[in-house]
């Protein structure tokens, strides 16, 4: 059962859909809501090529972006408290030094579930783009770790979607001890060349489903292209929460042929509850 949600805070619109998703989830289970912000240090005083005599300058630069860095996300945190307040929902508040991805993982270790925005901009003193660490935390995380696109859905079905892997069989089992009971509308999506295949492993999710007093509906897809079929089912369901396994193909596999996980991340238009 969900206790506890940690939402990673980094100042972009994905983050402040994250905390409302957040909220919405904590006020249904009556879980806590942490709120982390971290000053991203390694990489302001990361070395860099300065001309001759140029050390003292930078590191002067460098103390300077940290106490930015200091006062922005003392700002996040501060927000993120008012909005918890404001919600009536119970919160706790997190400031940590060093690399994202590693300061999100450790965290993670206290908590049940992951918020992260869709784009991850926790670099925010150093570069104006989006940063890798959403990609890091999913090949890394201890817990399932939900993705937010930048405008919430309103409500909708749960879609999972069942390819009979490791991944997948994690992500399925974490997802129901959640018990989140975001919709009676459920329903598993299995994608496969072969219609009798797809329709065995997606019997297998139902069934699990089953025992633990959740009933779900079957969906046997053929198709030789799983993200895309799983994306246009999606749409016909009304998803409001996709979920899947992260990263279940070797690396050199994935190099040739794409990620299902890279794909799934590019559309932003629904939540992912993903479990590497």
């Amino acid at each position: 059962m969900l206790q506890s949600i940690l939402v990673g805070l980094d100042g972009s619109p994905y983050a402040a859909a994250a905390v409302e998703l957040g909220i919405r989830w904590a006020k249904q289970a009556d879980a806590m809501l942490v709120g982390l912000g971290i000053i991203d240090e390694p990489t302001i005083r990361g070395g860099e090529a300065v001309p001759l005599g140029a050390g003292v300058f930078k590191e002067r630069r460098d103390e300077a972006r940290l106490a930015e860095a200091r006062n922005t996300v003392e700002q996040f945190l501060g927000r993120f408290s008012v909005r918890c307040a404001e919600a009536g929902v119970a919160c706790k508040v997190l400031e940590d030094v060093g690399l994202p991805a590693e300061q999100i993982c450790l965290e993670a270790q206290r908590y049940d579930l992951i918020l992260l925005g869709k784009q991850t901009h926790y670099h925010f003193e150093t570069q104006g783009k989006p940063d890798e660490t959403l990609t890091q935390v999913l090949k890394q995380s201890p817990r399932p770790v939900v993705t937010v696109p930048e405008q919430l859905p309103d409500g909708g079905s749960v879609v999972i979607a069942y390819d009979g892997s490791l991944q997948a069989a994690r992500a399925l089992q974490a997802f129901q001890a959640m018990r989140l009971n975001l919709s009676p509308d459920v329903h598993i999506v299995s994608v496969h060349a072969d219609h009798a295949e797809a329709t065995r492993r997606a019997d297998r999710a139902v069934d699990f489903l089953g025992f633990h007093q959740i009933k779900a509906q079957r969906h046997a897809v053929v198709s030789s292209s799983p993200a895309a079929a799983l994306l246009d089912q999606a749409r016909q369901l009304g998803a409001g929460l996709l979920v899947m396994g992260a990263y279940g193909q070797p690396a050199l596999r994935e190099f040739f042929f794409g990620s299902m996980t890279r794909s799934m991340l590019a559309a932003r238009t629904v939540p992912l509850f993903l479990y590497h």
